[in-house]
């Protein structure tokens, strides 16, 4: 299989549609650099996103992206406001339970005996890159398990400007030498 020409579909494919369906399209193309191109070795989804939360080198790289942008700093401003409002969690199955969201604060391969408590569920502030990876992930395995809803403003929010704040990182993904 060509991952390459794979990733650059499903991005081209993210800029079609609803912000739902270009989240969709764009964690796809995320993933998939992350797994097949970035950190081969990963052994899981989980795996990627541990090692990208450690990569400094992307970290600097989207950070100043960020930072030089001024619609992906809304972006994380108005989702940190939202956040700060109420925090994330993992939706249940069943859509009412709302639990802690175990790998937020946490960078490391493994978690920590105890959950950091301290501003879980929220972005500290636009340079928070572990979180702001996390949060990309946490409300892709919300929405994939059923705990998003397309007429829900919240949703909407977050899924929209999740899209808008993970697009700029697969574009610096994209420009890697290795696609």
């Amino acid at each position: 299989m060509d991952y390459n020409q794979l990733i650059k579909n499903w991005h081209l494919k993210a800029s079609d549609e609803d912000y739902f369906s270009k989240f969709v399209f764009e964690y796809l193309a995320f993933i998939a650099y992350l797994k097949k191109k970035k950190f081969t070795d990963a052994i899981n989804d989980r795996n990627a996103i541990q090692k990208l939360k450690q990569d400094e080198s992307t970290r600097d790289l989207y950070l100043q992206k960020n930072t030089n942008n001024d619609a992906i700093k809304q972006s994380w401003q108005k989702i940190k406001k939202e956040l700060d409002r109420a925090p994330l969690g993992n939706v249940s199955g069943n859509g009412f339970e709302v639990e802690e969201i175990k790998w937020w604060n946490c960078s490391t391969d493994q978690l920590p005996s105890q959950v950091n408590h301290v501003s879980s569920g929220q972005i500290r502030d636009l340079n928070d890159w572990e979180n702001m990876v996390e949060f990309w992930h946490s409300i892709r395995n919300n929405f994939f398990h059923g705990g998003k809803n397309p007429d829900d403003a919240r949703d909407q929010l977050v899924i929209e400007h999740g899209y808008k704040t993970l697009h700029p990182l697969v574009e610096i993904f994209l420009s890697d030498n290795k696609l």
